[in-house]
């Protein structure tokens, strides 16, 4: 059977509790800690206070992502919960790696500390393509790093509330034990480096974020977003190519990274966000809408966001407002398709594609 990355996660997991329970001997906590972690996903996916590992957004109060182990005080009180993958090892170079976010977001936003584990650098073997070193013939390789993204939300959640979304290399030996094992000091007042430690995971998720601008390059945020009335009423949003088959279709899970770009939007910008999209229409939303997906409906009930669709748009351009409705069938992977994203970022930018309020 293959060594997916969860069972590698899950095992390193159980390595770090063994180390963390032999030094709280020598202090007398090693049965006061808990660790709370599943062979089976679906008990991951149960709320905290039913036994699982998942918790909910307290605004919303809708369910957020799971995650694969927490250490609890008395197998009552979270002290660190986390969330792991070896994505940068397992081809995932982009977007892909959003899909997680709201895992270890819901811990942080709920007051405990939680810890997202992942290499902050990988090495994949790919097919062949553009992105590739070559090692020899038909063995081909390609480099991936973490997601900028998902660092700049775990400070800016850091930042805003008494929980902590702290992102730590696997490969860092013993950070994550240290972690752990000061926790536990410091909930029992005992003398400890939580703070420390704490302090200085967040220094190395600033110095690797640098100055990095979410959305900087994308062709699909929107800077300048006009009402009918050619007002600006948003200068931090965005518009979205998925069609109703890429939210509703297990095998998509598109879903997971648009609720990540989202949740970063949304702690990086003082005023409400709209999210757009431009490949569904009034009906699809219904269908949406009635469905029990969490991403979803993390942004239909989230006061901070607006949700929008193709009927709520107004088009300047004859021309382009019948490239977009054909756009919604067509195939997102075509160059021709990458041209009319980049013309409808500018048209939202100038005006010529508005929205109605």
């Amino acid at each position: 059977m293959a060594y997916t990355s969860d069972l590698r996660i899950k095992s390193f997991i159980k390595d770090v509790d063994v180390k963390v329970r032999h030094r709280l001997e020598a202090v007398g906590f090693q049965d006061r800690l808990f660790l709370r972690i599943f062979d089976e996903s679906k008990e991951d996916a149960k709320l905290w206070r039913d036994g699982g590992l998942s918790f909910e957004d307290v605004k919303t109060k809708m369910h957020l992502g799971s995650n694969d182990a927490a250490w609890s005080i008395d197998n009552k009180i979270p002290v660190v919960v986390v969330e792991g993958t070896y994505g940068t090892e397992r081809g995932q170079f982009g977007d892909g790696q959003l899909n997680r976010a709201s895992h270890s977001y819901g811990v942080a936003v709920n007051g405990y500390i939680g810890v997202m584990l992942v290499p902050y650098k990988g090495q994949s073997f790919v097919k062949d393509g553009s992105r590739k070193d070559i090692l020899v013939k038909n063995v081909n390789y390609a480099h991936a790093t973490l997601h900028k993204g998902m660092v700049k939300l775990a400070l800016e959640v850091s930042k805003d509330g008494k929980g902590k979304f702290l992102i730590i290399d696997p490969y860092e030996d013993g950070l994550l034990e240290d972690l752990i094992y000061n926790v536990v000091l410091d909930y029992f007042n005992k003398p400890n480096k939580l703070k420390e430690i704490v302090t200085y995971v967040l220094k190395e998720m600033e110095d690797y974020l640098g100055t990095y601008v979410f959305g900087a390059r994308s062709k699909q945020v929107i800077r300048k977003l006009y009402n009918a009335a050619g007002k600006i009423i948003s200068r931090n949003s965005r518009f979205y190519t998925q069609n109703l088959e890429a939210l509703t279709t297990s095998t998509k899970r598109d879903g997971h990274g648009l609720l990540g770009k989202n949740l970063i939007e949304m702690h990086t910008s003082s005023e409400k966000i709209y999210s757009i999209f431009i490949r569904l229409d009034k009906d699809d939303l219904k269908v949406l809408q009635s469905r029990d997906s969490k991403e979803f409906q993390f942004l239909l009930n989230n006061p901070k966001i607006e949700v929008r669709c193709f009927n709520d748009l107004i088009f300047e351009d004859a021309v382009l407002k019948k490239q977009v409705v054909a756009f919604r069938t067509q195939n997102l992977h075509q160059e021709t398709e990458k041209e009319l994203i980049g013309k409808i970022q500018e048209a939202f930018n100038v005006g010529k594609i508005k929205i109605k309020e």
